[in-house]
Order: C-alpha cells, then sequence, then structure tokens
C-alpha cells in the first residue's frame, strides 16, 4: 500500500537563523553617517571654537550610528531616524545665520561651506528615506516568520 510522505520537521529559531542582510543602501547610509559625523566634528576643530559642544555631540552620534548601521543593529536604525530632524535643523539655522551676513556670497570659502550645507541636508533626506524604507533588513528573519 502506499504510504503518507515523511513530515520534514519544521525549522525553529532556535535550530537556524539567517544573517541580517546588509544592502545597498544601509551601505550607503552607514558611509553618510560616518561622512557627516567627521564633518560635525571637523567644523568646531577647523574653527577652533570647542564651545560648540552640540556640533560634537552630533559628530559623535552619527559616527556610532553609521557604525551600528554596518553592524545592522536595531540601535543603527533608532538612532539613524532620531537624527534626521537635528541633521536637518542644524545646517538649516547654520545656512539662515551665514547667508543673513552681508557680502556672504563674495567669499568662495563662503560659498563652498553653503554649498556644503545644502549637500548635508539632501543627503540627510535621502539617508531618511533609505533607512525608511530598509528598516525591514533590521528584523530577523524568524521574527519576521513569527508576527505573519
Amino acid at each position: 500500500m502506499l504510504s503518507k510522505p515523511e513530515a520534514k520537521p519544521k525549522q525553529t529559531p532556535d535550530t537556524e537563523t539567517e544573517p541580517l542582510k546588509r544592502t545597498t543602501g544601509i551601505a550607503f547610509a552607514s558611509i553618510f553617517y560616518f561622512a557627516s559625523g567627521i564633518y560635525y566634528l571637523a567644523f568646531p576643530i577647523l574653527t577652533q571654537d570647542l564651545t560648540q559642544i552640540h556640533l560634537l555631540a552630533i559628530g559623535a552620534l552619527s559616527i556610532i550610528t553609521g557604525y551600528l548601521l554596518i553592524k545592522i543593529h536595531k540601535g543603527g536604525l533608532w538612532l539613524g531616524l532620531l537624527l534626521f530632524p537635528v541633521q536637518i535643523v542644524t545646517p538649516a539655522f547654520g545656512f539662515q545665520a551665514e547667508f543673513n551676513v552681508a557680502g556672504a556670497l563674495t567669499s568662495p570659502l563662503d560659498v563652498i561651506f553653503l554649498g556644503s550645507l545644502i549637500v548635508l541636508i539632501f543627503f540627510a533626506s535621502v539617508t531618511f528615506l533609505v533607512i525608511l524604507d530598509q528598516r525591514r533588513n533590521f528584523t530577523p528573519s524568524e521574527a519576521k516568520s513569527a508576527k505573519k
């Protein structure tokens, strides 16, 4: 007679874990956070104004976020999402303060500084959208299947 096919044992989260995926978007986001962290740390040092502690804190948090994004750690996701408003507002206020100075557009160094602030705002926005899109990759596959 015909026998029943043998049932395959179901996978449990303890038996096998699939590694989290690092996509190009997450790699781009981590590179941006490293670069912006260096920018925020370098600016107070180059201007020799270490009283701008907020820029030093943003720089340090950005570098930590870049590292956690490389490691696909959930803390990197949360720090990246929480740093977005800060990384938009800080360059915007810097742009406004510099742009309102008389003769700001006559110096090439000032124009480069204003351009760098625009680039920071643009890439902060793109990185925020990339992290929002890639947030599924920060959850292990077993947790995904358990939620379904």
